[in-house]
């Protein structure tokens, strides 16, 4: 199975062995952020493929040399509220995707960064064991590592169940373990 992705303006990449091997059309024409951040002035296939492909040589995106240590890249994404979030207190845990690996949940703030980071739409991976060790090093929980399955509603009930019992760095994920712990 290759990984596949949607990225500038929808348009659907799919990856194979760290190679782009298909790009299709964007849906749109031009995208406010890639013009300022990128300097993209109008959305192509291959602005989509050139821009997939620094994904891949910076982040190791879809391959087993993936990185989950590059911080910030805007201020506004999606990963970067989620970490702030968690940082604040805000939020016990995430349950988010990385290429790779599927469907994660983890409570610190640098891995769902470090994951979430240049991340558009992911629509389907296949498992990098790499990639899945490097998260459960950071205590991250990878809901199917046999096919790494996006599935954000499995990965939920999955933190609920198992709540606090499930913390394999002394972090817990519910406020009631940290409330436990102070008494």
């Amino acid at each position: 199975m290759p990984h596949v992705m949607e990225l500038f303006g929808k348009t659907r990449v799919v990856v194979k062995d760290g190679k782009v091997v298909e790009v299709g059309e964007p849906m749109a024409e031009w995208c406010p952020v890639f013009s300022k951040t990128a300097g993209v002035s109008k959305l192509t296939a291959q602005e989509a493929k050139k821009n997939m492909e620094y994904r891949i040589r910076e982040l190791g995106m879809f391959t087993p040399q993936r990185r989950f240590d590059h911080g910030v890249f805007v201020n506004f994404g999606v990963s970067e509220i989620l970490m702030t979030a968690l940082r604040r207190g805000l939020l016990d845990t995430t349950v988010t995707v990385c290429d790779g690996a599927g469907t994660v949940i983890s409570n610190d703030p640098g891995l769902v960064q470090g994951m979430g980071a240049l991340m558009s739409g992911l629509v389907e991976t296949e498992p990098i064991p790499e990639v899945i060790a490097g998260i459960e090093e950071r205590a991250g929980i990878v809901i199917d590592k046999e096919k790494a399955s996006i599935d954000q509603v499995r990965g939920l009930e999955k933190s609920l169940r198992d709540g606090i019992q499930e913390h394999r760095s002394k972090r817990c994920f519910s406020r009631r373990c940290s409330e436990a712990s102070s008494h």
